[in-house]
Protein backbone atom coordinates (compact mmCIF):
# COMPACT_ATOMS: atom_id res chain seq x y z
CA UNK A 1 0.00 0.00 0.00
CA UNK A 2 2.86 2.32 0.83
CA UNK A 3 4.40 1.49 -2.47
CA UNK A 4 1.20 2.27 -4.32
CA UNK A 5 0.87 5.66 -2.66
CA UNK A 6 4.44 6.49 -3.45
CA UNK A 7 3.95 5.61 -7.08
CA UNK A 8 0.93 7.90 -7.43
CA UNK A 9 2.82 10.78 -5.86
CA UNK A 10 5.74 10.32 -8.20
CA UNK A 11 3.48 10.32 -11.25
CA UNK A 12 1.75 13.51 -10.07
CA UNK A 13 5.04 15.24 -9.46
CA UNK A 14 6.22 14.30 -12.92
CA UNK A 15 3.06 15.66 -14.55
CA UNK A 16 3.37 18.92 -12.61
CA UNK A 17 6.94 19.32 -13.73
CA UNK A 18 6.02 18.68 -17.36
CA UNK A 19 3.06 21.11 -17.15
CA UNK A 20 5.21 23.86 -15.76
CA UNK A 21 7.77 23.34 -18.44
CA UNK A 22 5.11 23.42 -21.20
CA UNK A 23 3.66 26.63 -19.79
CA UNK A 24 7.05 28.37 -19.86
CA UNK A 25 7.58 27.57 -23.62
CA UNK A 26 4.16 28.87 -24.65
CA UNK A 27 4.66 32.29 -23.08
CA UNK A 28 7.93 32.86 -24.88
CA UNK A 29 6.44 31.83 -28.15
CA UNK A 30 3.48 34.06 -27.58
CA UNK A 31 5.79 36.97 -26.81
CA UNK A 32 7.72 36.40 -30.00
CA UNK A 33 4.52 36.09 -32.00
CA UNK A 34 3.14 39.25 -30.42
CA UNK A 35 6.27 41.18 -31.36
CA UNK A 36 6.06 39.93 -34.92
CA UNK A 37 2.37 40.88 -35.08
CA UNK A 38 3.20 44.31 -33.64
CA UNK A 39 5.77 44.88 -36.36
CA UNK A 40 3.33 43.73 -39.04
CA UNK A 41 0.67 46.10 -37.76
CA UNK A 42 3.14 48.96 -37.65
CA UNK A 43 4.16 48.24 -41.26
CA UNK A 44 0.51 48.01 -42.23
CA UNK A 45 -0.22 51.26 -40.45
CA UNK A 46 2.63 52.99 -42.26
CA UNK A 47 1.34 51.63 -45.60
CA UNK A 48 -2.19 52.78 -44.89
CA UNK A 49 -0.91 56.18 -43.81
CA UNK A 50 1.01 56.50 -47.10
CA UNK A 51 -1.97 55.37 -49.13
CA UNK A 52 -4.26 57.77 -47.31
CA UNK A 53 -1.89 60.64 -47.97
CA UNK A 54 -1.74 59.69 -51.64
CA UNK A 55 -5.54 59.44 -51.83
CA UNK A 56 -5.87 62.88 -50.27
CA UNK A 57 -3.53 64.32 -52.90
CA UNK A 58 -5.37 62.56 -55.74
CA UNK A 59 -8.72 63.61 -54.30
CA UNK A 60 -7.57 67.22 -54.19
CA UNK A 61 -6.40 67.02 -57.83
CA UNK A 62 -9.66 65.33 -58.89
CA UNK A 63 -11.68 67.94 -57.09
CA UNK A 64 -9.79 70.71 -58.89
CA UNK A 65 -10.31 68.92 -62.23
CA UNK A 66 -14.03 68.58 -61.57
CA UNK A 67 -14.25 72.28 -60.68
CA UNK A 68 -12.41 73.18 -63.91
CA UNK A 69 -14.68 70.89 -65.93
CA UNK A 70 -17.79 72.39 -64.35
CA UNK A 71 -16.52 75.86 -65.18
CA UNK A 72 -15.83 74.83 -68.78
CA UNK A 73 -19.31 73.31 -69.08
CA UNK A 74 -20.81 76.54 -67.76
CA UNK A 75 -18.75 78.55 -70.27
CA UNK A 76 -19.79 76.29 -73.14
CA UNK A 77 -23.43 76.48 -72.09
CA UNK A 78 -23.29 80.27 -72.11
CA UNK A 79 -21.65 80.22 -75.56
CA UNK A 80 -24.24 77.83 -77.01
CA UNK A 81 -27.08 79.87 -75.57
CA UNK A 82 -25.55 83.01 -77.07
CA UNK A 83 -25.30 81.43 -80.52
CA UNK A 84 -28.88 80.14 -80.25
CA UNK A 85 -30.12 83.60 -79.29
CA UNK A 86 -28.28 85.14 -82.25
CA UNK A 87 -29.77 82.58 -84.64
CA UNK A 88 -33.28 83.12 -83.29
CA UNK A 89 -32.99 86.89 -83.47
CA UNK A 90 -31.65 86.84 -87.04
CA UNK A 91 -28.35 88.42 -86.10
CA UNK A 92 -26.08 89.35 -89.02
CA UNK A 93 -22.93 88.28 -87.16
CA UNK A 94 -20.79 85.34 -88.27
CA UNK A 95 -22.40 83.10 -85.65
CA UNK A 96 -26.03 83.62 -86.79
CA UNK A 97 -26.24 80.32 -88.68
CA UNK A 98 -26.48 81.93 -92.13
CA UNK A 99 -24.82 78.83 -93.62
CA UNK A 100 -27.84 76.73 -92.70
CA UNK A 101 -29.98 78.86 -95.04
CA UNK A 102 -27.42 79.16 -97.83
CA UNK A 103 -26.82 76.54 -100.49
CA UNK A 104 -24.53 76.17 -103.48
CA UNK A 105 -24.88 74.19 -106.70
CA UNK A 106 -23.79 74.33 -110.28
CA UNK A 107 -23.24 72.55 -113.55
CA UNK A 108 -20.64 72.15 -116.26
CA UNK A 109 -20.11 70.56 -119.66
CA UNK A 110 -17.11 69.51 -121.72
CA UNK A 111 -17.58 69.16 -125.50
CA UNK A 112 -15.69 67.53 -128.35
CA UNK A 113 -16.70 68.53 -131.90
CA UNK A 114 -15.69 66.96 -135.19
CA UNK A 115 -17.41 68.77 -138.07
CA UNK A 116 -16.72 69.04 -141.80
CA UNK A 117 -18.38 71.12 -144.52
CA UNK A 118 -18.75 70.27 -148.17
CA UNK A 119 -16.59 73.28 -149.01
CA UNK A 120 -13.60 71.51 -147.48
CA UNK A 121 -13.34 73.19 -144.09
CA UNK A 122 -12.90 70.98 -141.04
CA UNK A 123 -13.28 71.74 -137.35
CA UNK A 124 -12.04 69.46 -134.59
CA UNK A 125 -11.82 70.94 -131.11
CA UNK A 126 -12.36 70.40 -127.40
CA UNK A 127 -14.03 73.05 -125.30
CA UNK A 128 -15.02 73.24 -121.64
CA UNK A 129 -18.06 75.12 -122.76
CA UNK A 130 -19.51 76.13 -119.41
CA UNK A 131 -18.61 76.12 -115.72
CA UNK A 132 -21.46 77.50 -113.60
CA UNK A 133 -21.95 78.06 -109.87
CA UNK A 134 -25.26 78.74 -108.10
CA UNK A 135 -25.52 80.44 -104.72
CA UNK A 136 -28.87 81.02 -103.07
CA UNK A 137 -29.95 82.10 -99.62
CA UNK A 138 -33.24 82.05 -97.73
CA UNK A 139 -33.70 85.10 -95.54
CA UNK A 140 -37.10 83.83 -94.38
CA UNK A 141 -39.56 81.20 -95.56
CA UNK A 142 -41.00 83.78 -97.97
CA UNK A 143 -37.94 85.79 -99.00
CA UNK A 144 -34.92 84.38 -100.87
CA UNK A 145 -31.97 85.29 -103.09
CA UNK A 146 -30.70 83.34 -106.11
CA UNK A 147 -27.61 83.85 -108.26
CA UNK A 148 -25.79 82.16 -111.13
CA UNK A 149 -22.20 82.91 -112.15
CA UNK A 150 -20.81 81.39 -115.35
CA UNK A 151 -17.38 81.02 -116.93
CA UNK A 152 -17.63 80.18 -120.64
CA UNK A 153 -14.82 78.51 -122.61
CA UNK A 154 -12.56 77.94 -119.62
CA UNK A 155 -10.52 81.16 -119.62
CA UNK A 156 -11.51 84.81 -119.86
CA UNK A 157 -9.62 88.04 -120.30
CA UNK A 158 -8.26 90.27 -123.00
CA UNK A 159 -7.66 88.25 -126.14
CA UNK A 160 -9.11 85.08 -124.59
CA UNK A 161 -12.05 83.05 -125.88
CA UNK A 162 -14.00 82.90 -122.65
CA UNK A 163 -16.30 85.21 -120.75
CA UNK A 164 -17.29 85.54 -117.10
CA UNK A 165 -21.00 86.32 -116.87
CA UNK A 166 -23.48 86.96 -114.09
CA UNK A 167 -26.57 85.29 -115.52
CA UNK A 168 -28.88 85.61 -112.52
CA UNK A 169 -29.01 87.65 -109.33
CA UNK A 170 -32.49 88.35 -108.03
CA UNK A 171 -34.63 88.60 -104.91
CA UNK A 172 -37.86 86.59 -104.86
CA UNK A 173 -40.77 87.02 -102.47
CA UNK A 174 -43.77 84.75 -101.92
CA UNK A 175 -46.77 87.05 -101.69
CA UNK A 176 -49.12 84.14 -101.04
CA UNK A 177 -48.90 80.36 -101.41
CA UNK A 178 -49.80 80.82 -105.09
CA UNK A 179 -48.29 84.18 -106.01
CA UNK A 180 -44.67 85.36 -106.06
CA UNK A 181 -42.67 88.29 -107.38
CA UNK A 182 -39.00 88.86 -108.12
CA UNK A 183 -36.69 91.73 -108.95
CA UNK A 184 -33.14 91.80 -110.23
CA UNK A 185 -31.37 89.96 -113.00
CA UNK A 186 -33.19 86.81 -114.16
CA UNK A 187 -33.82 84.50 -117.11
CA UNK A 188 -36.55 85.52 -119.54
CA UNK A 189 -39.67 83.30 -119.17
CA UNK A 190 -39.78 81.83 -122.68
CA UNK A 191 -39.02 78.52 -124.43
CA UNK A 192 -37.98 75.13 -123.07
CA UNK A 193 -34.24 75.60 -122.51
CA UNK A 194 -33.95 79.22 -121.50
CA UNK A 195 -34.87 78.65 -117.85
CA UNK A 196 -33.86 74.97 -117.61
CA UNK A 197 -30.63 74.31 -119.52
CA UNK A 198 -28.48 72.11 -117.25
CA UNK A 199 -26.77 69.44 -119.41
CA UNK A 200 -28.43 66.48 -117.71
CA UNK A 201 -31.90 67.82 -118.63
CA UNK A 202 -31.69 67.75 -122.45
CA UNK A 203 -30.46 65.59 -125.33
CA UNK A 204 -27.57 66.48 -127.59
CA UNK A 205 -24.12 67.78 -126.79
CA UNK A 206 -24.97 71.29 -127.98
CA UNK A 207 -28.25 73.09 -127.32
CA UNK A 208 -30.65 73.15 -130.26
CA UNK A 209 -30.12 75.99 -132.73
CA UNK A 210 -33.73 77.19 -132.88
CA UNK A 211 -33.66 78.22 -129.24
CA UNK A 212 -30.10 79.50 -129.63
CA UNK A 213 -30.72 81.92 -132.53
CA UNK A 214 -34.42 82.81 -132.31
CA UNK A 215 -35.24 83.01 -128.57
CA UNK A 216 -32.10 83.51 -128.01
CA UNK A 217 -31.04 81.09 -125.25
CA UNK A 218 -29.44 81.76 -122.81
CA UNK A 219 -31.21 85.11 -122.47
CA UNK A 220 -31.42 87.12 -119.26
CA UNK A 221 -32.51 90.67 -118.50
CA UNK A 222 -32.96 92.96 -115.49
CA UNK A 223 -36.38 93.96 -114.26
CA UNK A 224 -39.49 92.92 -112.40
CA UNK A 225 -41.54 89.74 -112.78
CA UNK A 226 -44.56 88.12 -111.16
CA UNK A 227 -45.95 84.59 -111.20
CA UNK A 228 -49.34 83.16 -110.24
CA UNK A 229 -50.16 79.45 -109.97
CA UNK A 230 -53.75 78.24 -110.16
CA UNK A 231 -54.91 75.04 -108.48
CA UNK A 232 -55.69 73.38 -111.84
CA UNK A 233 -52.05 73.37 -113.01
CA UNK A 234 -52.15 76.65 -114.94
CA UNK A 235 -49.55 79.30 -114.16
CA UNK A 236 -49.05 82.76 -115.64
CA UNK A 237 -45.99 85.00 -115.73
CA UNK A 238 -45.65 88.70 -116.45
CA UNK A 239 -42.41 90.64 -116.65
CA UNK A 240 -41.12 94.13 -117.40
CA UNK A 241 -37.44 93.93 -118.38
CA UNK A 242 -34.61 95.66 -120.16
CA UNK A 243 -34.75 95.11 -123.90
CA UNK A 244 -32.55 93.99 -126.78
CA UNK A 245 -30.29 96.42 -128.64
CA UNK A 246 -30.27 95.10 -132.22
CA UNK A 247 -28.11 96.77 -134.86
CA UNK A 248 -28.46 96.97 -138.64
CA UNK A 249 -27.22 93.40 -139.00
CA UNK A 250 -30.63 92.45 -137.48
CA UNK A 251 -28.96 89.66 -135.50
CA UNK A 252 -31.19 88.83 -132.56
CA UNK A 253 -28.60 86.99 -130.48
CA UNK A 254 -26.19 89.88 -130.89
CA UNK A 255 -28.74 92.24 -129.34
CA UNK A 256 -28.36 90.82 -125.85
CA UNK A 257 -26.77 93.39 -123.54
CA UNK A 258 -26.15 91.03 -120.58
CA UNK A 259 -26.70 93.96 -118.20
CA UNK A 260 -23.26 95.44 -118.70
CA UNK A 261 -24.02 99.19 -118.83
CA UNK A 262 -26.89 98.10 -121.06
CA UNK A 263 -28.98 100.65 -122.95
CA UNK A 264 -32.43 100.76 -121.40
CA UNK A 265 -34.59 103.25 -123.31
CA UNK A 266 -37.11 100.67 -124.46
CA UNK A 267 -38.05 97.72 -122.27
CA UNK A 268 -39.60 94.37 -123.13
CA UNK A 269 -43.02 93.40 -121.83
CA UNK A 270 -43.45 89.63 -121.53
CA UNK A 271 -46.42 87.35 -120.82
CA UNK A 272 -46.44 83.57 -120.56
CA UNK A 273 -49.03 80.93 -119.72
CA UNK A 274 -48.05 77.35 -118.87
CA UNK A 275 -50.28 74.35 -118.18
CA UNK A 276 -49.06 71.24 -116.32
CA UNK A 277 -52.36 69.97 -114.92
CA UNK A 278 -52.14 66.59 -116.69
CA UNK A 279 -49.30 64.29 -115.53
CA UNK A 280 -46.55 64.13 -118.14
CA UNK A 281 -47.87 67.08 -120.15
CA UNK A 282 -46.61 70.65 -120.46
CA UNK A 283 -48.20 73.22 -122.76
CA UNK A 284 -46.93 76.81 -122.88
CA UNK A 285 -47.16 79.97 -124.91
CA UNK A 286 -45.41 83.34 -124.59
CA UNK A 287 -45.59 86.78 -126.18
CA UNK A 288 -42.82 89.38 -125.78
CA UNK A 289 -42.97 92.89 -127.24
CA UNK A 290 -40.44 95.71 -127.46
CA UNK A 291 -41.38 99.08 -128.97
CA UNK A 292 -37.89 99.95 -130.23
CA UNK A 293 -35.59 96.98 -130.86
CA UNK A 294 -32.65 99.27 -131.65
CA UNK A 295 -32.85 101.55 -128.59
CA UNK A 296 -32.81 104.37 -131.18
CA UNK A 297 -32.61 107.26 -128.70
CA UNK A 298 -29.57 105.76 -127.02
CA UNK A 299 -28.25 102.96 -129.23
CA UNK A 300 -24.75 101.56 -129.03
CA UNK A 301 -24.97 101.06 -132.82
CA UNK A 302 -25.68 104.67 -133.80
CA UNK A 303 -28.45 105.08 -136.36
CA UNK A 304 -30.52 101.89 -136.71
CA UNK A 305 -33.28 100.92 -139.13
CA UNK A 306 -35.17 98.50 -136.91
CA UNK A 307 -38.30 99.50 -135.03
CA UNK A 308 -40.61 97.40 -132.91
CA UNK A 309 -40.39 93.65 -132.49
CA UNK A 310 -42.64 90.89 -131.17
CA UNK A 311 -41.66 87.34 -130.28
CA UNK A 312 -44.26 84.55 -130.32
CA UNK A 313 -43.32 81.20 -128.79
CA UNK A 314 -45.23 78.04 -128.05
CA UNK A 315 -44.17 74.53 -127.10
CA UNK A 316 -45.45 71.18 -125.93
CA UNK A 317 -43.78 68.37 -123.97
CA UNK A 318 -45.41 65.00 -123.38
CA UNK A 319 -43.96 62.01 -121.51
CA UNK A 320 -45.56 58.56 -121.21
CA UNK A 321 -44.36 55.19 -119.92
CA UNK A 322 -44.11 52.62 -122.73
CA UNK A 323 -42.69 49.17 -122.03
CA UNK A 324 -39.63 49.29 -119.76
CA UNK A 325 -38.91 52.97 -120.43
CA UNK A 326 -40.45 56.40 -121.02
CA UNK A 327 -41.24 58.06 -124.34
CA UNK A 328 -41.00 61.85 -124.50
CA UNK A 329 -41.98 64.09 -127.37
CA UNK A 330 -41.05 67.77 -127.61
CA UNK A 331 -42.13 70.37 -130.15
CA UNK A 332 -41.40 74.10 -130.19
CA UNK A 333 -42.18 76.99 -132.54
CA UNK A 334 -40.84 80.55 -132.14
CA UNK A 335 -41.11 83.58 -134.42
CA UNK A 336 -39.97 87.20 -134.39
CA UNK A 337 -41.86 89.91 -136.32
CA UNK A 338 -39.92 93.15 -136.84
CA UNK A 339 -40.75 96.58 -138.20
CA UNK A 340 -37.74 97.41 -140.38
CA UNK A 341 -37.50 100.81 -142.09
CA UNK A 342 -35.41 99.78 -145.09
CA UNK A 343 -37.85 97.09 -146.23
CA UNK A 344 -35.38 94.23 -145.77
CA UNK A 345 -38.07 91.54 -146.01
CA UNK A 346 -35.68 88.70 -145.21
CA UNK A 347 -34.96 90.19 -141.79
CA UNK A 348 -38.52 91.20 -140.94
CA UNK A 349 -39.56 87.65 -140.07
CA UNK A 350 -37.18 85.27 -138.34
CA UNK A 351 -38.44 81.93 -137.08
CA UNK A 352 -37.59 78.37 -136.20
CA UNK A 353 -39.21 75.15 -135.04
CA UNK A 354 -38.23 71.62 -134.09
CA UNK A 355 -39.62 68.26 -133.08
CA UNK A 356 -37.76 65.83 -130.84
CA UNK A 357 -38.91 62.29 -129.96
CA UNK A 358 -36.85 60.35 -127.38
CA UNK A 359 -36.97 57.12 -125.39
CA UNK A 360 -35.27 56.56 -122.04
CA UNK A 361 -34.74 53.17 -120.38
CA UNK A 362 -33.37 52.42 -116.88
CA UNK A 363 -30.56 49.84 -116.74
CA UNK A 364 -28.32 48.39 -114.05
CA UNK A 365 -25.58 50.83 -115.14
CA UNK A 366 -27.78 53.92 -115.31
CA UNK A 367 -30.46 55.26 -117.62
CA UNK A 368 -29.86 55.19 -121.38
CA UNK A 369 -31.81 57.39 -123.78
CA UNK A 370 -31.90 57.78 -127.57
CA UNK A 371 -33.37 60.67 -129.53
CA UNK A 372 -33.84 62.25 -132.91
CA UNK A 373 -34.39 65.92 -133.72
CA UNK A 374 -35.41 67.84 -136.82
CA UNK A 375 -35.02 71.64 -136.90
CA UNK A 376 -35.99 74.25 -139.45
CA UNK A 377 -34.33 77.61 -138.94
CA UNK A 378 -34.54 80.98 -140.70
CA UNK A 379 -32.70 83.90 -139.09
CA UNK A 380 -30.67 86.94 -140.11
CA UNK A 381 -27.07 87.95 -139.39
CA UNK A 382 -26.04 90.58 -141.93
CA UNK A 383 -27.59 88.20 -144.48
CA UNK A 384 -30.34 85.64 -144.51
CA UNK A 385 -29.61 82.19 -143.00
CA UNK A 386 -31.80 79.17 -143.72
CA UNK A 387 -31.08 75.63 -142.50
CA UNK A 388 -32.64 72.22 -142.21
CA UNK A 389 -30.94 70.27 -139.44
CA UNK A 390 -31.13 66.52 -138.73
CA UNK A 391 -29.70 65.14 -135.53
CA UNK A 392 -29.67 61.81 -133.68
CA UNK A 393 -27.79 60.51 -130.69
CA UNK A 394 -27.81 59.02 -127.21
CA UNK A 395 -27.42 60.01 -123.57
CA UNK A 396 -26.10 57.73 -120.83
CA UNK A 397 -26.81 58.90 -117.29
CA UNK A 398 -24.13 57.15 -115.24
CA UNK A 399 -25.70 59.01 -112.30
CA UNK A 400 -28.97 60.88 -112.05
CA UNK A 401 -27.08 64.15 -112.57
CA UNK A 402 -24.02 63.02 -114.56
CA UNK A 403 -24.46 62.30 -118.26
CA UNK A 404 -22.34 61.18 -121.20
CA UNK A 405 -23.54 62.30 -124.64
CA UNK A 406 -22.93 61.49 -128.29
CA UNK A 407 -24.71 62.68 -131.43
CA UNK A 408 -24.45 62.88 -135.20
CA UNK A 409 -25.62 66.04 -136.97
CA UNK A 410 -26.27 67.05 -140.57
CA UNK A 411 -26.90 70.74 -141.25
CA UNK A 412 -28.16 71.58 -144.72
CA UNK A 413 -27.60 75.16 -145.93
CA UNK A 414 -30.59 76.05 -148.10
CA UNK A 415 -29.09 79.28 -149.50
CA UNK A 416 -25.45 78.41 -150.18
CA UNK A 417 -24.18 75.41 -152.12
CA UNK A 418 -21.22 73.44 -150.78
CA UNK A 419 -21.88 74.81 -147.28
CA UNK A 420 -23.63 71.79 -145.79
CA UNK A 421 -22.06 70.63 -142.52
CA UNK A 422 -21.94 67.21 -140.97
CA UNK A 423 -20.09 65.51 -138.13
CA UNK A 424 -20.37 64.18 -134.62
CA UNK A 425 -20.11 65.53 -131.09
CA UNK A 426 -19.15 63.96 -127.76
CA UNK A 427 -19.72 65.45 -124.35
CA UNK A 428 -19.98 65.01 -120.61
CA UNK A 429 -22.12 67.10 -118.32
CA UNK A 430 -23.04 67.29 -114.64
CA UNK A 431 -25.24 69.14 -112.20
CA UNK A 432 -25.15 69.27 -108.40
Amino acid sequence: MLKSTYSRSAIGLSLLTVGASAQAITVEELAAQFEAYKQQQEARFQQLHHENKTLKTENKTLKQTIENTQQQVENNTVAVESVAENMESGSSSSSDGWFENTSIGGYGELHYQNRSSEGGSHKEEVDFHRFVLFVDHEFTDDLRFFSELELEHSIAGEGKSGEIELEQAYIEYDITDQASAKAGLFLVPVGILNETHEPDTFYGVERNEVEKFIIPTTWWEAGLAANYRFDNGLSVDAALMTGLDVGNDFYIRGGRGKIAKQKANDPIIAFRAKYTGIPGLELAGAILHQTDMGQSDNSKHGSVDIGSGTLYETHAIYSHAIGPGTFTGKALYSRWEFDIDNDDLAAETQYGWYVEPSYRVPTAMGDVGVYGRYQQLDYFKSSDKEYDIWEAGANWWIHEHVVLKANYIYKEDNLNSNKDERGFDLGIGYQF
